[in-house]
């Protein structure tokens, strides 16, 4: 019984220690794309802010804030694949990470935006 604990054990770790290297892997490469976007839509003086479609427009980051305030303040632009309709789990699992990306983006992007004057 021991000797099975223990391998339960080894094997548990070992996966942990491998799932948490293949997310680390993904985070860095999602972060690097999303430090090339902001960088690119700065060179060009692009301040606008991702906003999802659908019934209700909502900028992922500032939900509290009102949406046509932001589009006068820095300007929107959709976040493509963000309709109301989601057809599948990897439809689900695309827009969450759709949203965090426009999230983060936002909040890099209204950052400069308000110190750009």
């Amino acid at each position: 019984m021991a000797g099975k604990l223990a391998t339960a054990i080894a094997l548990f770790a070992a996966g942990i220690t491998t799932g948490c290297q293949g997310m680390s892997k993904h985070a860095t490469n999602t972060d690097s794309k999303l430090e090339q976007a902001v960088s690119q839509a700065l060179a060009v003086e692009d301040f606008r802010l991702y906003y999802t479609t659908g019934r209700r427009p909502v900028v992922p980051g500032f939900e509290q804030l009102a949406f046509k305030e932001l589009e006068a303040q820095c300007g929107v632009k959709v976040m493509p694949g963000t309709g109301d309709t989601l057809r599948s789990e990897a439809d689900k699992k695309a827009r969450s990470e759709a949203y965090r990306y426009a999230r983060e983006f936002n909040i890099k992007m209204y950052e400069a935006c308000l110190n750009r004057r």
